[in-house]
């Protein structure tokens, strides 16, 4: 099955903004929802931002999922 990346990332960010516990606190709405995902589909600064988390995350916690780092 292929699925075209960008529609891959607006679906994950979509069920994420959705159903994310600590997003729910923002009450976004479908509007809002689609303007981030548009905003955030081209905006550099968020992949470096999503980058650093994700380097971060896997650093911290990588051991947990079974990663070793050499």
């Amino acid at each position: 099955m292929n699925m075209d990346p960008r529609q891959a990332f607006r679906n994950f960010f979509k069920f994420q903004l959705e159903n994310g516990e600590g997003l729910s606190e923002l009450k976004l709405n479908e509007k809002d929802i689609e303007r981030f995902i548009n905003g955030a589909e081209d905006d550099p600064f968020f992949y470096d931002k999503l980058d650093g988390f994700l380097k971060e995350f896997i650093e911290d916690h990588g051991d947990v999922y079974g990663m070793e780092f050499n």
